[in-house]
């Protein structure tokens, strides 16, 4: 291998690094990352649309209690045999008809099913909205271990390109040796082979980077997921308080504060309101209604002129004598169509009444729906029994697993301290002469290994510590 060509090559490498990093606009922090990605999820965009859904229904409820209000109106013609509007009689004739009216019921009782569903709707809100914190929730969980893991993977890279520059910092050196004769040529190739082993290990490291940048960015939604580049904070290694605590403490402040199980207890209301809400199809409904119509017909008819006359009552027996009336009267001279605006002030009614519907026989509906409904309720509480054991177990095995890892995280520093004394141990060796360039290599890789399964332990353990703080406080913080 060229020397001058790989550390070209090594140079552009980092400078291209440099320079790219350099040219990002914006470094995401863990907070922007979160709330980002619950803007744009979709998952919580459609529970947003179950939250709207959820409001519309409780409107709907509360506006039930309100009396309704309608308009009714029909304009017809007939033809053939006809009632005479006027006479009452059957005639053949062809008329026009219309009827209008405007109409309200207002249900003064139903066995208290306006008020339970209400009461249902209310619960079924406050369901979706927990609902909706719970998917965000998640969405803040999956993005702190997208997060967090490039984080690890950088540390990661920079083992990598670290030990990729103390192998060509050595093939320097190693190469005025062997051209000195000071050390031969296998030796030489040995750290060749090595510095081989470093790239390879140090592209591993890079992809690993650029797989869990698009993880993330997969999670935030984001279009250009290249140009994503998130801030590197200072990540101490917690305390292990949240570690040291009872598991069962742990659940018993879940329950009271997590959204999945609040919703979960707001089902269960919703469901008894439902079953309610069923009895009550079984009891009598008291509604008062209220009626105001007109009508018109072009079969209506109006005097045009009248003259004053006396009439015809009857005869005189025996005589057949013409007995006319004492009072004088108007007799029409002819008629004509009585105008629309006159039938609708002349043809008005109104109508004010009570209605009582009692239920005797429905072809056991009520009693199927009011078993359907207890069924539901059972359902929704065995949910509930189950988000709790899903709870349970989830936290019991973080609090194993934080355990676990803190324990893992101890072991491994420890690792790493002995490993850096090994390898400074045989560095002076190796620099003196009296090690070879295998062990010297073997050594400067299982401090490279060390320190890698430090990191691993160390974000394990932060990640699984947040998680548990995550059920302590219902708050994803780094």
């Amino acid at each position: 291998m060229n020397f001058n060509f790989t550390v070209g090559a090594l140079t552009c490498l980092l400078a291209f690094t440099f320079s790219t990093a350099q040219a990002q606009e914006k470094m995401w922090t863990l907070d922007e990352c979160v709330n980002y990605a619950i803007d744009n999820n979709v998952q919580v965009k459609q529970s947003e649309l179950q939250l709207k859904i959820s409001k519309s229904n409780q409107q709907v409820a509360y506006w039930d209690y309100a009396p309704n209000l309608n308009f009714n109106s029909s304009y017809g013609w007939n033809f053939g045999l006809n009632i005479d509007p006027v006479t009452n009689q059957i005639s053949q004739s062809q008329r026009q008809t219309g009827n209008f009216n405007l109409n309200s019921t207002w249900v003064l009782y139903n066995g208290g099913r306006k008020y339970n569903s209400i009461t249902r709707s209310n619960l079924d809100y406050l369901a979706a909205m927990y609902s909706l914190e719970d998917v965000k929730n998640d969405v803040s969980l999956n993005v702190a271990g997208a997060f967090l893991q490039i984080l690890l993977n950088k540390e990661i890279l920079n083992v990598a390109l670290e030990q990729e520059r103390i192998t060509q910092l050595q093939l320097g050196r190693m190469q005025r040796l062997v051209d000195a004769g000071a050390r031969p040529l296998g030796d030489k190739l040995q750290l060749d082979a090595q510095f081989s082993r470093d790239q390879q290990n140090r592209i591993t490291a890079e992809n690993a980077v650029t797989i869990s940048k698009l993880q993330l960015a997969n999670l935030l939604q984001l279009e250009k997921p290249e140009e994503l580049e998130v801030s590197e904070p200072q990540l101490a290694v917690p305390e292990a308080d949240a570690i040291l605590r009872d598991a069962s403490v742990v659940y018993n402040t879940a329950l009271s504060n997590q959204p999945s199980i609040k919703a979960a207890e707001k089902r269960v209301e919703s469901s008894e309101e439902s079953v309610d809400i069923s009895r009550s199809g079984a009891l009598p409904t008291l509604s008062l209604q209220g009626l105001i119509g007109t009508s018109y017909s072009d079969q209506i008819l109006r005097p045009t002129g009248t003259v004053t006359t006396v009439v015809p009552i009857g005869t005189v027996d025996g005589t057949n004598q013409v007995v006319y009336s004492a009072v004088p009267q108007e007799i029409p001279t002819g008629y004509e169509n009585k105008p629309f605006s006159d039938q609708i002030n002349d043809n008005l009614n109104e109508y004010i009444g009570i209605n009582l519907t009692i239920p005797l026989f429905n072809r056991l509906s009520t009693h199927n729906n009011y078993e359907i409904a207890r069924l539901n309720r059972d359902i929704s509480k065995l949910q509930l029994e189950q988000e709790k054991n899903a709870l349970r177990q989830t936290i019991y095995q973080a609090h194993a697993d934080a355990k676990a890892s803190y324990n893992s995280y101890l072991a491994a520093e420890k690792a790493v301290e002995a490993s850096e004394e090994s390898f400074k141990y045989a560095q002076q060796r190796y620099d003196v002469g009296a090690l070879s360039q295998f062990d010297y290599e073997n050594a400067k890789n299982n401090l490279a290994s060390a320190k890698s399964e430090m990191l691993r332990a160390k974000y394990d353990y932060i990640f699984k510590i947040k998680v548990l703080e995550f059920y302590l406080t219902n708050q994803v913080k780094l």
